[in-house]
Parts: structure tokens; C-alpha cells; sequence
């Protein structure tokens, strides 16, 4: 997952040259190259040539497989309805973090990954034989509740037709989430998949993603809450010119090929879920894609010291 030893050298730096004292420092500036956005893409791509190859390969399987999608017949069961939903919302987070990665934006390609991340498991624990249709029916219901909660507290800005029809909507959908407490009191659940779990770190234990808990989802939070660590790529390659001028690299790459590789494993892993029963594409193909990606990233991991997971 993300580098341990890069952090450290990273969080090394920071407390020694940041945190504790800038003594001798008399200024400090920011690094951006002098290149055009399209000259500075294209080294980027360059540079992680293979990383990004894997990832544009997926990308156009599943651009020509949303192209043409198109469900006949009865409306599927709601856990199809859940996956119609869900696979698109998986794309564009997908495309996002491969575009942030040409350029270097890895700070926001962390967040969408780490959002894509959140989806992977919420569609495995969804996908679990046999709820999936329980768990799907209550995962779409939830937007009734999430809008009655908007209702409360911004009711005066919607009309009242609509406080109405989100009102007879929330009142059938609230069956399926009340549940009695220990005192036996009916109680409304915080969130769409309690009390069957209490937290997304269950969700994660569950569907037998721990070590991506802890190893990307976690570290990811970082970046989402905006935290110190967030710095830490910037400050890896700082160096202090002649002049005393501590230098920041805004837009360092360090990270480019560890979220490509994570992005294209979390978005394949969803691509396959949505793919049962070849609904969106040719299966084998898609197989053949994510076979020939993840042998390449686990060999580039193998060869970087890193243990695949």
C-alpha cells in the first residue's frame, strides 16, 4: 500500500525542519516546474508509463461498456438497481484519480481515492449472498431518510408539495431502519447499515478488507481532514538553495504509482461485481484486463520492497 519508508523520511524531515526550528532558513518558496500543463502531463505519463498503460486499458473497456449498456424488460431487483447506480459513480472516481495523476494533484487524488475505496466495500458488503437484496432495498431507501433530515433543517427552502411527497416517501421507508433497543425503545439508526454494523471499520472487517482499513483508508483520512501529513510529498524532495531558500515541491509524484495501482485494483474489483453475469461487458475480457494489471503492479511492488496485499 503507500510506502512506509517514504512517510517516515518524509515525517523525519517535516519535525526536524519545520516543526522544531527553521534556524539558518531564510525563506522559503515553492517549486512548481516551468512547463506547460500538457509538457508536464506527458512527462508524468512518461515517467509511469506502464502504471498509467494498465489503467487507460481498464478505463476504455469501461468507457465502451457504459456506452453501451441499456437494461430491457422488468426493472431489475434492487440490488441491480444498486449496481446501475454504483458502477458509473465508480468510473468517473476511477477517471478522476487517473487525470489528478497526470498532473501531480495527488493530494485530491487521494481523497477520490480513498472515496472509491468506500464504495469498494460498500458494494462487497451490499453484494453478500443472501442479503443483497435486503441490504440493497435499505441502502436506496436511506436517500428518503437523508432528504426528511434536510427537511427538518432546511425546511423553509422547499416548497411545501415537496415537504409533502419527501414525507409520505420517508414514512414507508423508515420501516426497514427502525429497530428496538436494548429497552426496547424504537430507535433510528445514524447511519443506513446499522444495527446489523455499527461503524465502516465493520463493513471493512466483514468483507475481509482490514489491512486496506489500515493501510489506505486510514492514511487517506489524513488527507480528507486536511492534517499535517498531508504536506509530507511536498517536503520529500525540499532542498535549500545557495541562498538559503528552503524550496517546497508542489507537485511531486511520489504517490502517482501507488494510487494508480490502488485505483485500478478498488475500481476493477467493483467492475467485476457490476460485470455479474457479463451484464455490462465480455467477462473474459475483463478478466484478461484485470489479470494482466494486477501481475504487473504486484511484480512493481515486489521489485519496490513493498508486500502486495
Amino acid at each position: 500500500m503507500l510506502a512506509a519508508r517514504v512517510r517516515s523520511h518524509a515525517e523525519t524531515r517535516f519535525r526536524r525542519d519545520i516543526i522544531v526550528s527553521s534556524k539558518g532558513v531564510k525563506h522559503m518558496a515553492s517549486a512548481i516546474p516551468v512547463l506547460t500543463e500538457d509538457e508536464f502531463r506527458e512527462r508524468t505519463v512518461n515517467k509511469y508509463r506502464e502504471h498509467f498503460n494498465h489503467v487507460y486499458r481498464l478505463l476504455e473497456f469501461a468507457q465502451e461498456a457504459i456506452s453501451k449498456y441499456k437494461y430491457s424488460g422488468n426493472w431489475p431487483t434492487p440490488y441491480h438497481r444498486c449496481l446501475t447506480l454504483i458502477f458509473p459513480r465508480a468510473y468517473k472516481s476511477f477517471d478522476a484519480i487517473r487525470r489528478l495523476c497526470e498532473v501531480a494533484y495527488c493530494e485530491d487524488a487521494g481523497v477520490i481515492l480513498r472515496s472509491l475505496l468506500n464504495l469498494l466495500v460498500v458494494t462487497r458488503w451490499i453484494s453478500i449472498e443472501p442479503e443483497r437484496d435486503r441490504r440493497a432495498r435499505k441502502y436506496l431507501a436511506w436517500y428518503w431518510i437523508a432528504m426528511q433530515s434536510d427537511v427538518q433543517k432546511f425546511g423553509l427552502l422547499v416548497a411545501t408539495q415537496g415537504i409533502s411527497y419527501i414525507q409520505t416517501h420517508y414514512d414507508r421507508a423508515k420501516k426497514q431502519f427502525e429497530y428496538q433497543d436494548g429497552k426496547g425503545n424504537t430507535q433510528m439508526p445514524k447511519q443506513w447499515y446499522q444495527p446489523e454494523a455499527q461503524t465502516l471499520r465493520d463493513l471493512f472487517g466483514e468483507v475481509g478488507l482490514e489491512k486496506h482499513y489500515e493501510e489506505a483508508y486510514r492514511p487517506l483520512s489524513g488527507i480528507e481532514h486536511s492534517d499535517a501529513t498531508t504536506y509530507l510529498p511536498m517536503l520529500m524532495s525540499m532542498e535549500e538553495t545557495k541562498e538559503d531558500e528552503m524550496r517546497l515541491e508542489i507537485l511531486n509524484d511520489v504517490n502517482v504509482p501507488d494510487y494508480l495501482r490502488n485505483a485500478f485494483q478498488y475500481f476493477g474489483e467493483i467492475f467485476k461485481l457490476c460485470n455479474e453475469g457479463d451484464r455490462l461487458g465480455d467477462g473474459m475480457r475483463l478478466r484478461e484486463i484485470l489479470s494482466d494489471g494486477v501481475e504487473f503492479y504486484k511484480v512493481e511492488m515486489q521489485l519496490r520492497g513493498i508486500s502486495p496485499t
